[in-house]
């Protein structure tokens, strides 16, 4: 009985016809497939590259490396899962087709693929945004970096020559300093009422912690006497933290926290939308431009580097991994240019007391009175 004719992985070419330079390559498993190039010299670069990645990686396909690659987002860079699906939605929305081996990937290839996304309608039918096309983007280029580096799939980046379109809009609209005294204000006569919303929304501000960071709590978070919060997880490794509380904010939280267990939550059941509704209601009570509790995180970086405080230690208490995220997206210019010797919660000027202590048991949510 004859054997069975074993064909081996090659490239061969470039042949020029009528489509231009064609290149084509040989799988292990003997199927053929071949790509026209305009130029020779493009040709002959794809069929190196092709040449340099036999026997050395596996036939790998987009799908099966996104796969990966959430693996390697949860369970080593430890990011949370709600981020680790956003981002997984977003890169398959990106790479529009799965099987494609990650080899095939040209730069042509994956501009087409940023083309095809940035036009693409967003949700009610609306253009996507320069900021979500352009993070998005840059995600997709981190992906194929993790194949390259960590995986060594890929013998280079197809994305490093890709730029981005459009201009970005860094940050969240935040308060002048005049209109956040008399956002907190407001604020603080709230919480005296017992809105633990109030509380929630103070923390945006004076601590700088993200909405994800404020409705998880539960009581035992709230430590030595309420002057230590601790951010056991987050968005990412870097957000896992514990920070020193305002005196302002330290009453609410132990009055919050001596009504529960341990484990309970601080604020009780809210969704992760609970601070910002409450920042905004804050907001139009007070009289001021309506923000988001992201700006007012912001508000949060800008005096903090104003007030002289150093750049690791405010992308530490932020939880970012660099700087340069908060530089780029939370404090503005001016503040880093200038940095003075205090402190954020002294930069708003002395502050109004709790007149009165109101058992907080979570307030009405956000809603309207």
């Amino acid at each position: 009985m004859a054997r069975p004719v074993t064909k081996k992985e090659a490239v061969f070419g470039p042949y020029l016809e009528r489509g231009g330079y064609r290149v084509i390559y040989r799988s292990p498993e003997g199927k053929t497939s071949s790509k026209f190039y305009e130029t020779e010299q493009q040709a002959k670069r794809a069929a190196e590259k092709l040449k340099r990645s036999i026997g050395k990686a596996p036939a790998v396909n987009v799908d099966k490396a996104l796969e990966q690659y959430e693996i390697y987002q949860r369970h080593e860079k430890g990011n949370k899962m709600h981020s680790v699906v956003q981002t997984s939605i977003r890169l398959r929305r990106f790479f529009v087709e799965p099987e494609v081996l990650l080899r095939d990937l040209d730069e042509a290839r994956v501009t087409s693929y940023y083309e095809r996304f940035r036009n693409a309608p967003g949700r009610h039918g609306k253009p996507l945004s320069v900021d979500y096309h352009r993070n998005t983007l840059v995600e997709a280029r981190s992906f194929l970096k993790w194949c390259v580096v960590k995986k060594k799939w890929i013998a280079e980046n197809p994305l490093d020559g890709v730029e981005g379109v459009g201009k970005r809009k860094h940050g969240k609209e935040q308060l002048r300093v005049d209109e956040a005294r008399r956002w907190l204000a407001t604020a603080v006569k709230y919480a005296d009422e017992g809105e633990a919303g109030a509380v929630a929304a103070m923390m945006t501000l004076l601590m700088g912690l993200r909405c994800c960071e404020v409705v998880p709590r539960v009581a035992r978070d709230v430590d030595d006497g309420g002057a230590l919060l601790w951010i056991p997880s987050s968005k990412t490794a870097a957000g896992k933290r514990n920070l020193q509380v305002p005196e302002m904010l330290r009453p609410y939280l132990v009055e919050l926290a001596k009504h529960r267990k341990p484990e309970q939550l601080l604020f009780g059941k809210h969704d992760r939308a609970w601070p910002r509704l409450w920042v905004q209601k804050i907001c139009r009570e007070a009289d001021v431009p309506v923000v988001t509790a992201h700006g007012q995180r912001g508000l949060h970086a800008t005096l903090a580097v104003s007030s002289g405080i150093t750049a690791h230690a405010v992308a530490a208490a932020l939880g970012h991994e660099s700087f340069r995220i908060t530089a780029q997206s939370y404090a503005r210019l001016e503040a880093i240019d200038s940095a003075k010797q205090e402190r954020v919660v002294s930069a708003l000027g002395p502050q109004p007391k709790p007149r009165r202590f109101v058992v907080l048991q979570g307030g009405r949510g956000g809603r309207d009175r």
